[in-house]
């Protein structure tokens, strides 16, 4: 019965291709030994206006384990660019996570890093520090 509702369900209302991604993808990059690098401040949440396509860009704070993540969203035609600095500054590389695929950064020698032509959609950081465990923030819809 329950094979039944569930193909029924399935030709009615499918599960959106990008839906289904990001729950795979979500559980292929699970890390037990990486701290969870939380949202503490989001600029979308204290703006009354819309925040996409704007250009405007939106600030993002992340905090966990040690590392605090800054980052900063803007859409340009069609396309985000994150720029973004890890404090303190430690010798890392930051993996921008999506369905879409991952992209990767070396942090400089002050904590910055920079990812250009980055789809709109769910995005999580994920900074490896040479030394210590890594820290993934929670994903973000830019």
């Amino acid at each position: 019965m329950l094979r039944v509702l569930r193909d029924m369900a399935g030709r009615r209302d499918p599960v959106p291709d990008d839906v289904l991604a990001a729950a795979r993808a979500s559980i292929a990059w699970r890390d037990p030994d990486a701290a969870l690098a939380k949202l503490t401040a989001d600029s979308a949440r204290e703006r009354l206006v819309a925040v996409r396509g704007g250009g405007s860009p939106r600030l993002l704070s992340f905090f966990g384990g040690s590392l605090t993540i800054d980052v900063q969203a803007t859409t340009r035609e069609g396309a985000v660019e994150v720029v973004g600095a890890v404090s303190p500054a430690v010798p890392a590389k930051v993996v921008l996570e999506s369905p879409t695929g991952n992209l990767e950064a070396d942090v400089d020698d002050e904590g910055r890093f920079r990812f250009q032509g980055v789809a709109a959609g769910s995005v999580r950081l994920r900074c490896e520090p040479t030394e210590g465990a890594p820290v993934h923030t929670e994903w973000v819809l830019l």
